[in-house]
C-alpha cells in the first residue's frame, strides 16, 4: 500500500514540476508517516492521505482513526536513536525531511501527521537571461 501511495504522489508531483530533491525528501517523510500509521494505528478504518501542491509547497496529511498516543513535545531537530535501535526513527526522520511538520494525536481517536516542503523556484528553461 505505501509503495502505491508514494508512486501516485510522485506521479502527481512530477506532473506539477516539483524539484526532484524536494520530492525525494517529501516522499521520505510521507513514507515514514504512512508506515507509522500502518504499523501502529491498529485502525479498522482506512488510512487517509491528502496531498496538496501549490506554487510554494507540497504538503500531505496522513490521518487514521486508530489507537492514537500521548504526543510528546516535538523537538525541532530531535536526535536519531542509536543505530542499533529497532525503533524510534520515524518521527525524527519525518522532521528532518520536512519544512512543515505537525503531529496531532488523541488516545483512542487516532492520529494526524502533516508533512510538507517549501518548493524551490525552478528556472523556466524557455526563458533566457541576457
Amino acid at each position: 500500500m505505501a509503495r502505491v501511495v508514494r508512486e501516485g504522489v510522485a506521479e502527481f508531483a512530477h506532473a506539477r514540476s516539483v524539484d526532484p530533491d524536494d520530492l525525494a525528501h517529501f516522499l521520505t517523510a510521507l513514507g515514514e508517516a504512512l508506515a507509522n500509521a500502518i504499523e501502529h494505528a491498529h485502525a479498522l478504518d482506512p488510512i487517509e492521505v491528502n496531498v496538496r501542491i501549490d506554487r510554494m509547497s507540497i504538503m500531505a496529511t496522513i490521518s487514521d482513526t486508530g489507537v492514537g498516543f500521548v504526543a510528546q513535545e516535538v523537538v525541532p531537530e530531535p536526535p536519531l536513536p542509536d543505530p542499533q535501535a529497532e525503533r524510534g526513527r520515524g518521527l525524527p526522520i519525518m522532521r528532518r525531511c520536512s519544512d512543515i511538520f505537525l503531529v496531532k494525536s488523541v488516545p483512542g481517536q487516532g492520529t494526524a501527521v502533516v508533512v510538507g516542503r517549501y518548493l524551490r523556484v525552478r528556472a523556466d528553461p524557455a526563458v533566457s537571461v541576457a
